[in-house]
């Protein structure tokens, strides 16, 4: 059945924008400098999860001795030798379902784990912060996802209850955080999700054009 939905709220990496590959690599690129191969479980629990709380995860799954500090400053160079100065790719169906929740009159906001400097960098070429009513980002909470604050403080900004809200993501992670703050989620998932670990997700959709999804928002 179609929801009664209030207010949307996007995540930004894997979600919106092709990122996670590029992070994938540039982590896979520190590992092979110090002989170390990538463990996709430990990529998993770090998706969706703010940079110095994934580095944590990233540092003790790998086995690594350098500070999360350290960690973070050269990730971050590999990161941006990889995407060079190209856009971040927009994921399929991102323009037309924020078109469409626009015409519905549906407020629309972001809430990522990244900085607020990476989010102006990766959506500002394309013009859709203008889009948004506003965004969230790891700038302005205490604790990161899968702790709920950061999608509490979404439905607290929008002024209304989390349960008439609904939290698009792609991670286990974001879906802990957005079911944890008594939202609707719908996860959809890339390449990289572990599509067993989406467990009380209210639907898990191909795109963000997809049908069933369209349908459950009423655009």
């Amino acid at each position: 059945m179609p929801w009664s939905v209030r207010c949307v709220v996007f995540d930004l990496d894997g979600l919106m924008i092709d990122s996670e590959p590029l992070f994938e690599e540039s982590a896979r690129r520190l590992l092979a400098r110090r002989g170390v191969a990538l463990q996709r479980t430990v990529l998993c629990a770090m998706m969706g999860t703010p940079a110095r709380q994934a580095l944590q995860v990233f540092r003790d799954g790998h086995g690594l001795t350098e500070t999360v500090e350290e960690l973070r400053i050269e990730s971050s160079q590999l990161f941006h030798e990889i995407l060079g100065e190209e856009r971040v790719k927009l994921l399929p169906g991102v323009v037309e379902l924020l078109e469409r929740l626009e015409k519905k009159g549906i407020p629309r906001a972001i809430a990522t784990s990244s900085s607020r400097r990476y989010l102006e960098r990766v959506l500002t070429p394309y013009g859709l912060l203008e889009h948004f009513a506003f965004s969230l980002t790891c700038d302005d909470v205490t604790h990161g996802k899968p702790h709920p604050e950061i999608y509490k403080k979404a439905a607290a900004r929008f002024g209304h209850t989390a349960v008439e809200m609904v939290v698009l993501e792609d991670s286990p992670n974001g879906l802990r955080a957005a079911k944890a703050a008594g939202a609707r989620c719908v996860i959809v998932p890339h390449a990289l999700v572990p599509l067993d670990d989406l467990e009380g997700a209210d639907a898990v959709v191909s795109n963000l054009m997809a049908p069933e999804l369209l349908q459950l928002l009423q655009v």
